[in-house]
């Protein structure tokens, strides 16, 4: 069962995410799934597909490199690193052209019946926003608050 569980995973990164497949959500989340993100709680089917459509539409360029996955009885993880550049809105934020690289991204994905019911995920936000300028980094702060 961990492979397969795995497999969904897999898919989720590389089809439905990278590849942009919005038609296969049904395939691989369930229809009550629930999805805890930086970016809110998303649930059912609508709300994992409005992660890819937020994404994509802020990120038109983005992938995710797997970076490790594994699974675990009926739960599978992933750290994934996220790369993009920033060429559309992303919520309130206009677009900036600024290229984003984000790693460590992490997922934790419940399955039942080979489909995702349940994950936690969780990326570096902060770090996000500092590269796309809309917050001072560490650095510009302290030299700002020191000068």
């Amino acid at each position: 069962m961990s492979e397969q569980n795995k497999t969904v995973v897999r898919r989720i990164i590389d089809e439905h995410w990278n590849n942009r497949n919005a038609a296969i959500v049904g395939e691989l989340f369930a229809s009550n799934v629930s999805l805890d993100t930086p970016d809110g709680v998303l649930t059912g089917l609508e709300g994992a597909g409005s992660l890819l459509q937020a994404y994509e539409t802020a990120f038109p360029d983005f992938h995710n490199t797997t970076d490790d996955l594994f699974a675990v009885g009926d739960q599978v993880v992933v750290r994934w690193t996220f790369t993009g550049k920033n060429s559309g809105p992303f919520g309130d934020i206009a677009a900036t052209g600024k290229q984003v690289t984000v790693p460590g991204c992490i997922g934790i994905f419940q399955l039942d019946g080979g489909k995702v019911n349940q994950a936690h995920m969780a990326w570096d936000k902060y770090s996000l926003f500092q590269q796309l300028g809309v917050i001072a980094s560490s650095a510009s702060a302290s030299a700002e608050a020191s000068g």
